[in-house]
């Protein structure tokens, strides 16, 4: 059990920071290859962009992408409470995704996503630019949140590295040590 209770831990979290770590820069490959390519010329834009995305679309890859990292997150939070072991970092990771990520995509952004991609029929070119720009202020806010998000869990995943190799060393957990100076300085 102890075993356990030294390496899930890490596993748990480490495995949270590399997909939030993934989730993130695929938000922002989306962000600097795709966002120009819909919203320079709308309503003709859109059009493109639906061609373009006929196969597989972003959210054909980024709900279930989220799905997982919620799944990574609540897990990676229910290790790190059972251990023990950077709970804050975990949690406030966790608030950051659940906030930023999911609440944000889908209260806010999937319905105006809908506006342009399946209902632009039915709107004003105003009212699809309007829309745009709402889309792309909220995602500046989603990729911030994502970013902080991915880092958080980084730094949980850090953390519980370096439990893991204090106690592996023997400490029994964190300690501050203090270097002393020689009195001939560095040995050779």
């Amino acid at each position: 059990m102890r075993d356990a209770k030294a390496r899930l831990p890490l596993i748990a979290s480490g495995s949270y920071a590399a997909l939030a770590t993934v989730v993130f820069c695929t938000m922002l490959a989306e962000t600097v290859f795709l966002y120009p390519n819909y919203f320079h010329d709308i309503p003709n834009s859109l059009v493109v962009a639906d061609e373009f995305t006929a196969v597989v679309s972003v959210g054909s890859v980024m709900r279930p992408l989220g799905a997982a990292l919620t799944l990574a997150a609540v897990v990676a939070v229910a290790v790190g409470l059972w251990a023990g072991q950077a709970r804050l970092w975990l949690l406030a990771s966790l608030l950051s995704l659940v906030s930023g990520l999911a609440l944000l995509s889908m209260l806010y952004l999937w319905p105006r996503w809908t506006i342009l991609f399946d209902d632009r029929a039915r709107y004003t070119i105003d009212e699809l630019s309007r829309t745009a720009r709402e889309i792309e202020s909220a995602h500046a806010v989603r990729l911030a949140l994502g970013a902080l998000t991915a880092l958080l869990a980084v730094i949980a995943a850090l953390r519980t590295y370096r439990n893991r190799i204090l106690e592996t060393a023997g400490t029994g957990g964190p300690r501050t040590v203090a270097c002393q100076p020689t009195e001939g300085g560095p040995e050779k």
